[in-house]
């Protein structure tokens, strides 16, 4: 797929039945590993049986366990999957904690097809794909609707770097489980939710999958009665040891979506864990899209600067 050759990037463009801005968003959201030159390991090097916490515990080992940088770059080696095709691509991104997330993204022989620039308030991307070439900039609302995932500035830095995304300290709306070597903490949901799902949060086993039948008189009562958040059904997996991350599981009732993000081989980096490997998948009743990502490269604490430069013949688009 040479990208500088101009009969197979026009094959690229039309065999792709997933278009490069889409996987360009969806890396965005799904680029939530960090590795190093170090040997990636397990993160529990013992296998004695766990004794039950609380989930007021949990979150604070969490929060206290959470990987902290000020400064970040990475690259990625990436593939994603979707509506039976894969597309593999490589990724650059540098970060500056709270302020900006830069990434580059290109197919398999380097050339740069998509840059972007996310600011706690905007995002802004530039198209470089042969006749195709455009910028887009603006906020989170369209890109939201185009990746099929709620996002923030605070939920992709999350992502990016491992940590808990969207968990709310407050012990009251968590409980706790075990499930074998890991700690789990499952948020609770309300009566007329648990009458929608048909499974009580008490009785909801780890490997549990949560759906609903729309059309269920319950279902439609729960929707018009509830938040959008009491719709939405958290389950974090916390590694037994040292309480990291380990997988994710976010059941949006509403929109019957699932998104499951899981993470392996932690490597340790002055004092701090963090996953080389991820694997995110998204499924709603009209597709499925999976990506995994391994990084070849990391360096902490070394300043970066985010060139982002549009071409003043490149034309914008009013949506992503």
């Amino acid at each position: 797929m040479a990208i500088f050759h101009s009969k197979l990037e026009m094959k690229f463009r039309v065999s792709c039945k997933f278009s490069f801005p889409r996987v360009a968003l969806l890396a965005m959201i799904a680029l939530v590993v960090l590795s190093g030159c170090k040997k990636a390991k397990p993160l529990s090097e013992t296998k004695d049986p766990l004794r039950h916490k609380p989930a007021g515990f949990l979150l604070r080992q969490n929060e206290k366990n959470q990987f902290n940088f000020e400064w970040l770059a990475m690259k990625v080696d990436a593939e994603m999957s979707a509506k039976g095709e894969s597309r593999g691509f490589k990724a650059n991104i540098r970060m500056r904690r709270d302020s900006v997330i830069w990434i580059s993204i290109s197919p398999a022989l380097g050339i740069e097809v998509f840059r972007v620039l996310i600011t706690p308030d905007s995002v802004k991307y530039i198209s470089r794909i042969p006749d195709d070439k455009y910028y887009y900039a603006g906020g989170f609302t369209a890109v939201t609707d185009l990746a099929g995932v709620d996002m923030d500035f605070n939920m992709i830095q999350d992502l990016l770097i491992g940590n808990a995304v969207g968990i709310d300290n407050d012990e009251t709306k968590f409980r706790s489980e075990i499930d074998e070597f890991n700690y789990l903490l499952i948020s609770k949901y309300r009566r007329k939710v648990r009458r929608a799902v048909g499974v009580d949060d008490r009785k909801l086993n780890p490997q549990d999958s949560l759906t609903v039948n729309p059309n269920d008189p319950r279902y439609q009562r729960a929707v018009k009665k509830s938040d959008e958040e009491d719709l939405i059904i958290s389950r974090y997996w916390l590694d037994g040891e040292r309480y990291r991350l380990v997988k994710s599981i976010f059941n949006d009732l509403i929109n019957q979506r699932a998104v499951e993000i899981e993470y392996a081989d932690f490597v340790e980096e002055t004092g701090q864990f963090y996953p080389s490997n991820c694997r995110l998948k998204v499924r709603d009743p009209l597709r499925e899209q999976e990506i995994n990502f391994k990084i070849t490269k990391l360096v902490i604490g070394k300043t970066s600067d985010f060139p982002f430069e549009i071409p003043s013949d490149f034309e914008r688009k009013l949506t992503p």
